[in-house]
């Protein structure tokens, strides 16, 4: 008769060696897990960076972030067309939001080369076309090039062109601090600009102060933030009106 060998069972049921190598697996993966697992983002060296180099840093990692909301509002100095505002989520050449022009409030989308807007009578009045603007008033319009082309900074690339005059030669002191819960750099330039920007992770700029007060600013969220324009359907087409 075959003799049947006794094995010794750990309290888990298991055979004892298997339950020392189980035990070895699970601490040698715990071990990587808490290696490899942290997502805390790094410092990006701004904090040791001159005003001037926080300026392009910003700048450049602005060019090339995926995905951003823009809001902003900037007087225009001009006591007719007051201060102009937007709300906007870019994604290189793709813009969706508002924005004002003058005395209107207009609802936009961009897309490559195509540009869609929505506004009232008094705004297509504006633009030139007065003769249609009781048609095209609350609906959506494709722009012409020539019109599309007044919105050229409506996107990521554009937007980076306009934001140089503010982040180009920063001069003063690096200053570190927090912005909206984290770790940030301040930077006060030339005319009241103020700049604050990641100090970890990509360097990214989080706000810029244009006189330093509160109602002119331009302010960054949501880096990275999956989100798609819907472009509009059955939008009139102002290149075919003639």
């Amino acid at each position: 008769m075959m003799r049947m060998r006794r094995v010794r069972l750990g309290r888990s049921g298991l055979p004892g060696k298997a339950v020392a190598a189980l035990a070895g697996v699970l601490l040698v993966g715990g071990i990587l897990a808490g290696c490899g697992g942290s997502d805390k983002p790094k410092d990006n060296g701004l904090t040791q960076a001159s005003a001037g180099e926080v300026g392009t840093k910003a700048l450049d990692a602005f060019r090339h972030a995926d995905n951003v909301r823009v809001t902003g509002r900037l007087s225009s100095g001009s006591a007719e067309n007051g201060q102009s505002s937007w709300d906007l989520r870019m994604d290189g050449t793709t813009t969706s939001g508002t924005f004002t022009s003058g005395n209107h409030k207009i609802d936009v989308v961009k897309s490559d080369k195509d540009t869609y807007i929505r506004g009232d009578k008094g705004y297509y009045e504006e633009i030139g076309e007065g003769d249609a603007a009781e048609l095209l008033a609350g609906r959506w319009v494709r722009l012409t090039p020539a019109q599309a082309n007044q919105y050229r900074f409506l996107t990521v690339e554009g937007l980076a062109l306009s934001l140089a005059d503010y982040l180009n030669g920063l001069s003063g002191q690096v200053t570190a601090t927090t912005f909206a819960g984290q770790d940030a750099v301040q930077v006060t330039g030339k005319a009241g600009v103020t700049l604050f920007a990641a100090a970890k992770g990509d360097p990214v700029p989080l706000r810029i102060d244009v006189i330093g007060g509160e109602n002119d600013r331009i302010e960054f969220a949501g880096y990275g933030s999956t989100t798609a324009a819907d472009i509009p359907k059955d939008a009139v087409d102002l290149g075919a009106l003639g």
